[in-house]
């Protein structure tokens, strides 16, 4: 019977759905455990039940059409019957939004999956998101107060007319020939405003928002250096400097505050490390010399981690991603600072 056979995919519906739902709420309380990436791999495996991470909404779709079959036909045919077809418009209407309502959200396993990634990209990488970098032992921090600080003393993250916005940071440390190197890492976002004319003539502002990633690395040489892929303006840094190396001039802009310091501290070594591992900047690499503190900001998403081959559709493929998540553009930002930090940090190098 139609009537029987519906109901057996409606419990087999139910019965699919209500092991997504389980494995989802497992997977969250793995992921709010603060886990380490062992910890949530080791957690994936066994996992025992069914490892099923897709809604099976088959019989919400195949109920969805019933109705929009109901309304159109009784509307061609029924159309001067009056109450039948009132009568088929309601139940039409009600089985239409009850399989609108019975179909369950694929972006609910997303979200799920994206936490977990967060979550071992965390342990992966030894970053704590919304967190500042411990920079002395002894002294008490307040987390705001050294935020602001750095924002207001790096002029490329104040280069918004219209505001300077830190929309995500985390905290880490690089250990670097037996040193620690406090990091802040950055999500920055500039926003401008222009204003243009429409065809009539008319003013009309339009907002612009730039969004850069990069990192503020602490316990620095009290350098005042700038050096940029594009042409910048910093009243801070008001000297303009060209290197002997012609190739470098021809892709960055260099500033300082003073010609000799210039001269001094970017020897012909240090020119040459800047020029290979800046080559994938679009941005600025920015030294403080009162902060003893470089920022680094360029487009790549150092907070973005590649992408699985395939949609996850069970606990086994997402195991199988997690293990071998990457994050290419936080990589290959640490590789370039690394060698930019090895070259400025080299007591050789200073005079």
């Amino acid at each position: 019977m139609p009537l029987e056979h519906l109901q057996e995919r409606w419990h087999f519906h139910q019965r699919m759905n209500k092991k997504v739902w389980n494995n989802i709420h497992r997977l969250r309380n793995i992921a709010l455990s603060n886990p380490s990436k062992q910890e949530v791999l080791d957690a994936l495996h066994p996992w025992r039940l069914s490892i099923s991470l897709r809604y099976n909404n088959t019989f919400s779709y195949l109920l969805l059409g019933i109705s929009i079959l109901l309304l159109v036909g009784s509307t061609l045919y029924l159309y001067q019957t009056g109450l039948p077809l009132l009568l088929c418009w309601i139940v039409g209407i009600f089985l239409a939004a009850y399989a609108l309502l019975s179909i369950d959200k694929q972006s609910e396993v997303e979200d799920m999956i994206n936490l977990l990634q967060d979550s071992v990209f965390q342990s992966q990488y030894d970053i704590k998101f919304s967190e500042f970098p411990t920079i002395d032992q002894n002294i008490a921090m307040n987390q705001t107060y050294m935020l602001a600080k750095v924002t207001q003393g790096f002029p490329c993250l104040n280069e918004g007319n219209a505001g300077n916005e830190i929309a995500q940071y985390a905290a880490t440390h690089w250990h670097i020939d037996g040193h620690n190197y406090p990091v802040l890492l950055l999500h920055y976002i500039a926003v401008s405003e222009i204003v243009i004319r429409n065809q009539k003539g008319e003013e009309i502002r339009k907002r612009i928002e730039t969004p850069r990633w990069g990192a503020c690395v602490f316990d620095m040489p009290a350098l005042a250096l700038v050096i940029s892929s594009e042409n910048v303006n910093y009243e801070r840094y008001p000297v303009r400097w060209t290197s002997s190396d012609i190739q470098f001039n021809q892709r960055f802009y260099l500033y300082g505050q003073q010609e000799f310091e210039l001269a001094k501290n970017l020897s012909p070594l240090r020119t040459l490390t800047l020029a290979n591992h800046l080559q994938h900047m679009k941005g600025r690499l920015v030294f403080h010399e009162q902060m003893q503190a470089f920022c680094y900001l360029s487009r790549q998403n150092i907070f973005e981690c590649k992408k699985p081959a395939k949609n996850i559709t069970d606990v086994s493929q997402l195991r199988g991603y997690l293990r071998t998540l990457q994050a290419p553009h936080y990589e290959q930002m640490q590789h370039s600072l690394t060698a930019i930090i090895r070259s400025f940090r080299d007591e050789n190098l200073l005079h």
